[in-house]
């Protein structure tokens, strides 16, 4: 008899939890179902549209103006030149370059004045000179006869006036003081020193 009353009591509260689960869910339905009716969509004027990020944003207030209509565009004002000259700050430093304003011939000038120079000073020494060996320059003389041996060589030269004069080792003759260092069977030679430098003049001898 227990067992009995347990069973009917069992399926009495599961009848119970059934029909309240059941009426749950209905309950449930209804208010899904009423809820959209309650919601109330804002006017369209109102609404914000919303805009592409990557397309511009469109003016405000802009009036589109004819592509005829532009006759004379305002263009901008020059910029006036400035009246303040630039401050050159460049020097020329000559030393070690060579003058572009010099002449080219300046070399060949200043050369042929040196040479003049020279012709007139062996002018004055061969007039102030009371050697007549001394008188012309030592290439004019000409050897005309050499007489002696190896041992003792005496030479007779001629100057331009057809004059002639012996020559001796040791003679001097020539407007740069050249002097007879060696006589030879055909030649003699004689050594000159201009400027510090040494230099050897030899005149041979004339057979005709």
């Amino acid at each position: 008899m227990k067992k009995i009353k347990l069973v009917f009591l069992n399926t009495i509260i599961i009848i119970f939890i059934t029909a309240f689960f059941a009426y749950a869910g209905e309950v449930k339905k209804a208010s899904t179902s009423i809820a959209p009716a309650s919601v109330k969509v804002a006017p369209a004027a109102k609404q914000t549209p919303i805009q592409n990020p990557a397309s511009p944003a469109p003016a405000a207030n802009v009036t589109p103006v004819a592509p005829n209509s532009i006759k004379n565009p305002t263009l901008p004002a020059p910029v006036p030149a400035s009246t303040t000259a630039p401050v050159d700050n460049y020097s020329y430093n000559p030393s070690g370059k060579p003058d572009p304003f010099r002449p080219f011939i300046i070399a060949e000038i200043l050369e042929k004045k040196k040479n003049e120079t020279k012709e007139k000073e062996k002018e004055k020494k061969a007039v102030l000179s009371i050697f007549p060996l001394q008188r012309a320059e030592t290439e004019k003389y000409r050897v005309v006869g050499i007489a002696g041996d190896k041992d003792h060589r005496v030479a007779v030269v001629e100057d331009t006036a057809k004059k002639f004069y012996p020559l001796l080792i040791g003679t001097r003759i020539g407007l740069s003081n050249g002097k007879v260092i060696e006589i030879m069977a055909d030649r003699v030679i004689v050594e000159e020193n201009e400027n510090k430098k040494t230099k050897r003049i030899i005149l041979k001898l004339r057979k005709n």
